[in-house]
């Protein structure tokens, strides 16, 4: 049994007006997830299927396991044979609740809809930029059959999704954890750093004692809490917050708004500890790249066009560094004791 209580919507970007008959085209031939249309499940946790095409169409390219839905595919591609751009994907998994209200959040750039049993309940099927969307849902116990539908027209490419139980907002975990409610955040012990500032828009956001979703949650923070920005992991994905009375972990920085770059933060490993700010950012000890070239050897120019002379030539399966892109598809990379240009990002696949 399912009863969808309501659903709010998050938005860190404007869709133009301009778009709206867009908007409204795609929430008209918007895919639906009928059960004989969703692979049987299998071990995985998720069940992917991805396409080259907006819309799921015909036999999907790539089917595969993914862990979690937790993607930030920077402009690149989820897979070699997948398109930087215009592709889709379904994820499909069968859950065991127990009896109880869930809030269900995905969050998305471009588009997303989520069914539990074959019933809608998140619906942003159109273009946009990262947003979260929340939708609270009373389940009975049992099994319950969970589809996330994604899209990406372009540019950025983000798609996440994650629950809790409203009656216990965080799995048990050994310790219980510390809950803060919204607050304004005592400097750190530092008065030599000015750390920015970032304020939580979830609901609840977990607290991780590392840099991923297979870390244990060590504490709970509410919306409109306030945290200082301490250090990142190298994939831009996870950020290390401190909020000033005595607790510190990772959380996903895209439960966070803040005015300041991501990209301005100093590297910290991904189980902890507290950051040095560097002079300048600085490999992790194991690499943990951005991103991997998918041809045979490719050019790295000077500039972001074939115009621009190539000052070295990379590998297939070299791992680089994401520096910079523009807004034709080329991407500025660091090749790890080499150059640093630019390449088609076609040729790049993410981790």
């Amino acid at each position: 049994m399912l009863n969808l209580k309501s659903q709010s919507t998050r938005y860190a970007g404007l869709i133009s007006a301009g778009l709206l008959v867009v908007v409204l085209a795609l929430f008209i031939f918007a895919p639906t997830a009928n059960a004989a249309e969703v692979p049987a499940q299998s071990s995985c946790n998720w069940l992917g299927n991805y396409w080259n095409n907006t819309d799921l169409s015909g036999q999907p390219t790539l089917v595969r396991c993914d862990e979690a839905i937790d993607f930030d595919w920077h402009g690149l591609s989820p897979d070699v044979s997948i398109n930087v751009d215009n592709f889709s994907a379904r994820w499909v998994r069968v859950y065991n609740f127990a009896p109880g209200s869930y809030r269900f959040q995905a969050t998305m750039d471009d588009g997303m809809q989520v069914y539990i049993d074959n019933q809608l309940i998140i619906n942003s099927w159109q273009e946009g930029n990262v947003r979260t969307i929340e939708a609270d849902v009373n389940l009975s116990a049992g099994q319950h059959q969970i589809v996330v539908n994604y899209f990406e027209k372009g540019g950025n490419a983000v798609a996440g999704f994650t629950w809790y139980a409203l009656n216990t907002p965080v799995n048990p975990t050994p310790q219980p954890p510390i809950i803060r409610p919204p607050s304004q955040p005592s400097l750190p012990s530092n008065p030599n750093v000015e750390y920015p500032v970032a304020e939580v828009k979830a609901s609840y956001l977990n607290v991780r004692s590392g840099a991923g979703v297979q870390f244990p949650v060590i504490g709970v923070l509410h919306r409109n809490t306030k945290v200082f920005l301490m250090a990142r992991e190298m994939s831009g994905r996870w950020v290390l917050i401190n909020t000033g009375d005595g607790l510190q972990g990772w959380v996903n920085r895209y439960y966070l708004y803040t005015t300041f770059p991501y990209t301005s933060l100093p590297f910290a490993g991904v189980s902890g500890g507290q950051p040095q700010p560097p002079t300048q950012p600085q490999p992790p000890s194991q690499p943990q790249y951005d991103a991997y070239i998918n041809t045979g050897a490719l050019n790295v120019r000077s500039g972001p066009g074939v115009q621009y002379r190539a000052i070295a030539v990379v590998q297939g399966g070299q791992g680089v560094y994401i520096v910079n892109r523009d807004a034709n598809g080329w991407v500025q990379i660091q090749i790890p004791g080499s150059v640093t240009g630019w390449v088609n990002g076609y040729y790049l696949s993410a981790p």
